[in-house]
């Protein structure tokens, strides 16, 4: 039986490609032809398509795909109740909180911090646990600008985390990206996700099994 694998565009694209093809999960709708041969076994049938990375989960939910490739921060922030199957160990990256100078005597003053993200609900659950009152902005362009230009306080911002880095380092790795901001903790970390839906890990139990045990193999 073919399993219907998404993929997100942007950065993840083409690794997330690169190790579905090593493990054999060949796709004919992206190039029109067969893929490499697989390490240790013949291909898997698959059929892959790319999404915009939010709209992995949902088409995993509501069963229009069966296995998806999904970053860590996206599942924490959709709390979309989806299997995770397998850390793919790639797309490191790091959620941090990042505080504009000057922001902590304002948020003392007005009783609140504005924090701009793209990651809402990560962010009230951070602040919540600290007991600190926080209005959330959304912002789609750049985050740092929105704190330097006065728009908000802070940001919580996704920051790649380098190939080479230590245990110890994400927060120090992140200020490059937040140079006129304090990197003030990590809110969450975060690395690519084979992930599927309940109903696909019953109905496609033994093809998942499969492609899980070929994509072990690669990133042990």
């Amino acid at each position: 039986m073919t399993l219907r694998i998404v993929v997100p565009d942007g950065p993840l694209w083409a690794p997330s490609l690169e190790l579905l093809a090593a493990a054999g999960a060949v796709d004919g709708v992206l190039d029109g032809a067969a893929g490499p041969a697989a390490r240790g076994g013949p291909a898997l049938p698959v059929r892959v398509t790319t999404l915009a990375a939010a709209d992995v989960p949902s088409y995993l939910l509501l069963g229009a795909a069966d296995v998806g490739l999904v970053a860590k921060d996206v599942l924490l922030e959709r709390a979309s109740g989806l299997c995770e199957l397998l850390d793919l160990r790639f797309g490191d990256a790091v959620l941090v909180c990042a505080i504009a100078p000057g922001a902590a005597a304002r948020a003392h003053r007005l009783g609140r911090l504005r924090i701009a993200t793209r990651h809402p609900v990560l962010t009230r659950a951070y602040f919540a646990a600290q007991g600190v009152h926080v209005a959330v902005v959304e912002v789609a362009g750049s985050l740092e600008r929105a704190a330097t230009d006065g728009l908000a306080d802070g940001v919580v911002e996704l920051v790649d985390v380098p190939p080479d880095a230590a245990p110890g380092d994400p927060p120090d790795a992140a200020r490059p990206r937040v140079a006129e901001l304090t990197v003030e903790g990590v809110v969450a970390t975060s690395s690519v996700r084979l992930v599927c839906g309940r109903g696909a890990r019953v109905l496609h139990t033994a093809e998942l099994g499969a492609l899980v045990a070929r994509l072990r193999d690669l990133i042990v």
